[in-house]
């Protein structure tokens, strides 16, 4: 028997209304509302694309599952430090890192993995007091020191909330499934030129600065993906609304629709790499790997984008 006609049986064998492997819920709809996007952001329509690997260092990666999202809209860049400056003067609000006194620092110089306690970090000073060489803060560099209670605040304020991993998944890879970036495999775009900010050098010691890039980079400095989306990976880490759990892909069902990873406490989870990754350490910039950090901890690596429901969620 053919491999077509060994599938159309089965298919026949199965019972009336069964859905295959992967099919999305009945009652989803790929349509939605055509409400346009406030400013700033883009419309995601609904679909159904496939997240995760089969095969894996990591086991967080696997197994690769479909995943049905309604639609919503997101942020097209990373939130800059100028519109969060603009939200702690409109609402007088107080970072994490302000009422703990410090931040995690990170820098050009240091050992691989290491991260230092640095009193005076915020998100207006994300290096201290004392900013490395050849750093300059600018208002459209995406804002870090922000924990994700931080970010949680600041997307509310907005009448927004943070993208579910998901979400941030299906917008970042902008209709691709397979590969480590929305281009391809390679950090490098077709054109040849690096299509995000990550680290390159042999060690933390010293940068080749080959991408352009020592630390964060302006949030439209390299080209969008498909979709319009700026950073989709690296330059910082992206924060979602996902409690980590390394089983979350194991424990879905095939064509889950909308999932978010919800409890109480635990490490949060965050996507795409920053420019602290490099090949020799984390290999974390990519739409694969799953980082994790608690929603208490700020970084000078960290950062996010806000989403928005564009109508009620399928039942």
């Amino acid at each position: 028997m053919s491999p077509r006609a060994l599938i159309a049986l089965v298919l026949a064998l199965l019972p009336s209304g069964a859905r295959a492997a992967g099919d999305c819920p009945a009652g989803f709809s790929r349509t939605a509302p055509e409400v346009r996007a406030p400013e700033g952001m883009r419309r995601v329509p609904a679909g159904r694309f496939w997240m995760g690997r089969e095969r894996s260092l990591r086991k967080d990666e696997q197994p690769r599952h479909a995943v049905c999202l309604d639609a919503f809209f997101l942020d097209e860049t990373l939130v800059t430090v100028e519109a969060f400056g603009q939200f702690v003067e409109r609402t007088g609000y107080t970072t994490t890192a302000e009422r703990l006194g410090y931040g995690m620092v990170a820098h050009e110089g240091m050992a691989e993995w290491e991260w230092r306690r640095t009193p005076g970090a915020t998100w207006r000073a994300p290096f201290g007091a004392s900013a490395p060489a050849g750093f300059a803060q600018r208002p459209d560099h995406p804002v870090t020191m922000v924990s994700h209670f931080d970010a949680v605040a600041f997307c509310r304020s907005r009448g927004g909330r943070l993208p579910t991993e998901a979400e941030w998944e299906y917008a970042m890879r902008a209709g691709t499934t397979l590969t480590r970036f929305p281009w391809g495999e390679s950090p490098q775009r077709p054109d040849g030129q690096y299509g995000l900010n990550f680290w390159q050098g042999p060690d933390h010691r010293q940068a080749s600065r080959d991408d352009g890039h020592v630390y964060l980079s302006p949030v439209r400095a390299f080209p969008p993906n498909a979709w319009g989306f700026f950073d989709p990976v690296g330059n910082v880490w992206q924060l979602v609304a996902d409690v980590y759990e390394a089983d979350t892909y194991a424990r879905r069902a095939a064509g889950v629709l909308n999932p978010l990873r919800t409890g109480a406490g635990g490490d949060r989870v965050a996507r795409g790499g920053s420019w602290w990754c490099s090949a020799k350490t984390c290999h974390g910039y990519g739409l694969f790997y799953r980082g994790k950090a608690k929603p208490e901890a700020p970084f000078n690596n960290v950062g996010f984008r806000c989403a928005r429901d564009v109508e009620a969620k399928s039942p």
